[in-house]
């Protein structure tokens, strides 16, 4: 009888963990359904995450120059934002707001000429017979799409509205997000979460602070040399290639691709020129500036961050690739801290420490 009842309660516990097993598969099932259907919105709160991670990054600063509490610290880097952004585009705007349409106009004009170009070419031409017109079928679709992201579009000016509005509200109280997070744990694992969400946000504080660098010289350096070599509309030129510097490794090539255009659009050796431009211009960024500047900095490997960037692409089109090497410093953390650290119990170097 007691062998019978021992054996009664091995089934029943075999079932309560077939059972559970079978609840959390359902259930991670659904989280990942779910999370499908809200990628967008998903990237979306992520976006506003990193603009509370870049606000507090401000905060943090003044905080360290000025003996003043975080709420003070708030406004006046709030202020200084402000102040930076009404004077960046009160001394560049007009001239950008110019160039940008014309820019919009070219670039299929100068598409459809390399296209001609390319025609010529031994072989092309056959190889292109079948098209009638291969530079309105690939030219304009194309650059209308590419183009798109430079324009003022209701959607995109809700989305940008909407990130900034995540970041204010997270920002002005971090500490509660946190709090709410690490409560969704087990009470043995939030200190050991809380360190790993710490750790998380200096990484990213860092990793922006490296984009910052590198947007800004790319832009300036890319501007000012395509005036030397008197390309038309320097100025959007280089702040579409100073923006998209964002984007690592991806970002400079799609950056060169509109430069290049134009500059052929006006003579085919001034395209020359302008790749050469772009090759020292990344070439010294890559070299000297982010070696100067990168002490501390976080710096993901060239090949893990094309292999994330692309599978962005797969999973969320353009925002994917915009935020997927953010959300990627984020997954590192946690494996380096969680698994390598805590499961493994091997000593690494976590991204930013």
């Amino acid at each position: 009888m007691a062998d019978r009842e021992s054996g009664d309660d091995t089934i029943t516990r075999f079932t309560r963990r077939v059972l559970i097993v079978i609840g959390l598969a359902s259930l991670m099932a659904i989280v990942l359904y779910f999370a499908g259907q809200l990628v967008d919105v998903l990237l979306l709160v992520f976006a506003g995450i990193l603009a509370a991670v870049a606000i507090d990054g401000v905060v943090r600063l003044c905080q360290r120059y000025l003996p003043i509490g975080r709420g003070w610290a708030l406004a006046i880097a709030l202020l200084l934002i402000c102040l930076a952004l009404g004077g960046l585009g009160a001394l560049i705007g007009p001239r950008l707001m110019e160039q940008l349409p014309q820019l919009v106009q070219q670039l299929p004009q100068a598409f459809r000429r390399l296209m001609e170009v390319a025609q010529a070419l031994p072989g092309v031409e056959a190889a292109l017979k079948e098209v009638d017109d291969p530079a309105r079928l690939l030219g304009e679709p194309v650059f209308n799409r590419f183009t798109a992201l430079f324009s003022s579009t209701l959607g995109g000016i809700t989305s940008f509205l909407l990130i900034l509005l995540v970041g204010f509200y997270l920002v002005l109280s971090p500490g509660e997000y946190v709090d709410n997070v690490v409560q969704l744990f087990p009470p043995a694992r939030r200190e050991r979460l809380r360190q790993v969400l710490c750790m998380q946000g200096r990484s990213l504080r860092l990793w922006l602070m490296s984009r910052l660098v590198s947007m800004l010289f790319v832009g300036v350096a890319i501007a000012l040399g395509l005036m030397f070599l008197d390309v038309p509309m320097a100025g959007a030129l280089g702040l579409i290639a100073g923006l998209l510097t964002f984007i690592p490794y991806l970002g400079p090539i799609l950056g060169a691709i509109p430069t290049v255009l134009i500059a052929f659009l006006e003579a085919p050796e001034l395209a020359l020129y302008a790749v050469a431009l772009y090759a020292t211009v990344e070439t010294l960024e890559s070299n000297i500036v982010m070696p100067l500047a990168a002490k501390g900095m976080v710096r993901l490997p060239p090949a893990y961050t094309v292999v994330v960037q692309l599978a962005g692409a797969a999973v969320a089109g353009v925002a994917g690739v915009i935020l997927a090497t953010p959300l990627a410093v984020v997954a590192v953390v946690a494996v380096q801290m969680l698994y390598i650290e805590d499961v493994l119990g091997d000593d690494v170097d976590v991204l930013g420490q």
